[in-house]
């Protein structure tokens, strides 16, 4: 007999042989109560304090083997849990995303870089052979044919072309691109035919549990147009996949991994044939998000949200833009809403309140709109938005929104731009000005290796 049967089987005979006592003691209660005497209360309370006394102790020490016996059993269905899903977590995505979302697609793949036989992806160090050419690490001085491919290619895709020197030299400066996990496409004839960078977490690789969570991330897949259907595309995510596995990362993420930096957010939504040919490699949809602008030149407040202001500020609500003064009141904020960092957060608003608009209600702050400074294009985002929750749904977030409109003319920005879900991007922004500019598609893979490598448990566990 197992240990947890055991376990419950022991449950199931304490809890019947609790029941049995209080029936047992219930009944010879009545019994003594049928006995007639010149003191019935002193008879009725010696009578309980004689047989109950007994039923009561052993009742006790019942409950507290069943106590024992239920942690017990507790902790074993825990650690076969934990176990389960260490070794089965690659079978399906809907852990994943909201709502159990299947792949966006499926079948047969035609994909950008066609079809090779599927091989054990050797060590990073060995160049990869596709039919055109062959995979080799990412070096420094495949930048700038890179950057050529990249402007070439994506100048269709809005938010992903062209880009400056400077912004690609900062995304292979940042800490989180990971050159020895990034690999490029050679073709035979020695130009650059395509590139898969790579993006990892070095603040989380060795940190307990974010270790285990930790992703590889894809933050670029691009092959030239004449060069695809060779293979290439498959071979290159073959070769980041290898790389995820030796650093024994448990997934990867193709974008859509918040704090990263990214050429590219995701798969387009109306790349189908990317889709696809994710979908082929075994990828799965984890999540959508949509890229979002608004213009400041020629925006006027839509009249519910002006007549919400009224309404709000009859409330005793107001609203109004952040001043040095109002640092001790935003730190009184920060202590109520318990943010993450709220040291950092403070030191953000003293160094830069005019980025802040905030609501007030009686003397107050209750939330806060935060906008980011302006980009390259000069143009500014929504850093956080964020109230107390007893003043959510009380339509603050409307009214902010049209306030970050105010600070971007302040600051001389051309219009603001966000990122969120798709749900928020048809309900909640458009009253504010924002239109959607681009939907991607975050897909994710489980890596089979992290689920059954007993270092890797053991860590986690």
């Amino acid at each position: 007999m197992s240990l947890r049967l055991a376990l419950i089987v022991a449950l199931l005979a304490g809890a019947g042989g609790c029941a049995w006592l209080a029936y047992d003691l219930d009944r010879r209660l009545a019994e003594a109560a049928l006995v007639p005497a010149e003191d019935p209360g002193a008879d009725a309370a010696h009578a309980l304090l004689k047989l109950g006394t007994p039923y009561l102790s052993v009742l006790g020490s019942a409950a507290v083997l069943n106590l024992a016996a239920l942690l017990l059993l507790g902790f074993s269905y825990r650690e076969e849990r934990s176990l389960a899903l260490l070794r089965a977590g690659h079978q399906g995505s809907a852990r994943y995303s909201r709502g159990n979302p299947k792949p966006a697609v499926a079948g047969p793949a035609p994909d950008p870089g066609g079809d090779v036989p599927e091989t054990s992806p050797p060590a990073a160090e060995t160049p990869v052979n596709w039919s055109g050419g062959s995979i080799v690490p990412w070096k420094r001085e495949h930048a700038a044919a890179f950057r050529e491919l990249w402007n070439r290619v994506c100048a269709e895709i809005p938010q992903a072309a062209p880009k400056e020197e400077a912004q690609f030299e900062k995304f292979l400066r940042s800490a989180e691109f990971d050159a020895e996990s990034s690999a490029v496409a050679v073709a035979a004839d020695g130009s650059l035919a395509g590139a898969a960078l790579a993006l990892r977490q070095p603040a989380f690789e060795d940190d307990g549990y974010w270790w285990l969570e930790s992703p590889a991330v894809v933050a670029a897949l691009l092959v030239d147009p004449p060069k695809r259907r060779k293979g290439a595309g498959r071979a290159l995510m073959q070769w980041v996949e290898a790389a995820a596995r030796r650093r024994q990362r448990p997934r990867v993420f193709v974008g859509g991994v918040e704090n990263f930096p990214h050429l590219v957010a995701g798969v387009p939504e109306h790349d189908h044939a990317l889709r696809v040919f994710f979908s082929s490699l075994g990828y799965v949809e984890v999540r959508r998000t949509c890229h979002m602008e608004a213009e400041y030149a020629g925006f006027t407040p839509p009249p519910e949200l002006v007549e919400r202001e009224e309404r709000l500020k009859q409330k005793g609500f107001s609203f109004a833009a952040a001043r040095k003064e109002d640092v001790p009141a935003f730190q009184v904020f920060l202590e109520q809403a318990k943010l993450d960092r709220p040291q950092r957060r403070l030191e953000k608003f003293t160094g830069e309140p005019e980025r802040f608009f905030l609501a007030w209600h009686e003397g107050r702050v209750v939330g806060f709109i935060h906008v980011t400074s302006m980009d390259e294009r000069g143009r500014s985002g929504i850093h956080l938005i964020y109230f107390l929750k007893e003043f959510r749904g009380a339509g603050l977030g409307s009214v902010l929104l049209i306030k970050a409109h105010e600070l971007w003319k302040t600051m001389g920005a051309a219009g603001g731009t966000i990122w969120t879900y798709p749900e928020a991007a048809v309900r909640f922004y458009p009253r504010a000005g924002f239109r959607t500019v681009q939907e991607w598609i975050c897909y994710g893979k489980d890596l089979d290796h992290a689920w059954t490598e007993s270092a890797f448990v053991n860590r986690w566990r």
